[in-house]
């Protein structure tokens, strides 16, 4: 199973976010399309790419405070069915190409308390579910706890993002795609060869769309709905970082190749998120499937 990787600290305006195209829709927002002039190697496949970019407004780029993920080997139980991981819960499907995957879910509250930083992020994407898989295509967002002090306690932040793993996470910039707790979310999927568009709606408020093509090639083996504690790595050793206190956020409108989770057509696995590799602490508990697209999942313990 992979995960997103590490938080690299990378933060984009629309206009300037890598990719084929961009489109931001929203109040106080401009609507802007960009195409990069670059070529990049691509080892594993041998190729190089090209792209042009223009940009119709002036954008800043920030830095946020880091964190990662990459994809991992968390899963530790169910090739089939029910499943464990170390920084997943919720569900994912296998057992058909997977070409699009779409959800709905309520922005929750980051519970902050003590001086510790931790992270939850909520997302829709394909592939990742297996160890063998080299890309991830995520749309989402996060609720953190800031890192806090005597004088500065730790403080609740809210944002979203993007992420074609193995390419850095993308994070929207807040002035134009702030998110709330209590927002509900729409997030879509979908790829042709290795064509992505992933699009994040914030209802009433903002929508945000971009066209990525996957450093190498996919797999279309999965299709997830996630709340996750991102990881953070040191070279090759990765550990997932605290799981924000997000209390309960509810995934409605599942659906992966336009048919719900428990489709015929797909082996579904629900995946609940414990704090050790024999399961037996678990950070965050998944329900059972309402209507074949609902679920929730639920904060424990960090």
């Amino acid at each position: 199973m992979r995960t997103r990787r590490a938080r690299l600290a990378v933060v984009v305006a629309p206009a300037l976010a890598a990719g084929l195209l961009v489109v931001a829709t929203g109040p106080g927002t401009a609507t802007a399309s960009t195409a990069r002039a670059a070529s990049t190697a691509r080892t594993a496949s041998t190729e190089s790419t090209a792209s042009t970019e223009s940009t119709a407004s002036t954008a800043s780029t920030e830095s946020t405070e880091s964190t990662a993920a990459r994809p991992t080997d968390f899963l530790l139980a169910g090739g089939h069915g029910p499943a464990n991981s170390l920084d997943w819960a919720g569900y994912a499907v296998t057992g058909a190409t997977l070409n699009s995957a779409a959800g709905t879910w309520v922005q929750p509250v980051a519970s902050c308390s003590g001086n510790k930083p931790s992270q939850s992020a909520f997302w829709v994407g394909i592939d990742g579910y297996a160890s063998s898989d080299p890309t991830v295509q995520q749309v989402g967002t996060d609720a953190d706890c800031t890192k806090g002090n005597k004088k500065s306690p730790s403080v609740a932040s809210y944002y979203a993002w993007y992420e074609m793993y193995p390419d850095s996470i993308v994070t929207l910039d807040t002035a134009g795609h702030g998110v709330y707790p209590g927002d509900t979310l729409n997030a879509s999927v979908s790829g042709s060869g290795s064509t992505f568009t992933l699009t994040l709606t914030d209802v009433g408020r903002w929508t945000f769309s971009t066209v990525q093509v996957t450093p190498v090639p996919p797999l279309d083996a999965s299709a997830e709905w996630i709340a996750e504690a991102p990881t953070t790595c040191k070279g090759s050793k990765c550990k997932a970082v605290s799981l924000a206190d997000f209390g309960t956020v509810a995934f409605t409108g599942a659906s992966a190749n336009g048919m719900p989770v428990n489709s015929a057509s797909f082996s579904n696995h629900q995946i609940t998120m414990t704090k050790n590799k024999k399961g037996t602490i678990v950070k965050a508990s998944v329900s059972a499937l309402t209507g074949g697209n609902a679920f929730t999942v639920t904060w424990l313990s960090i």
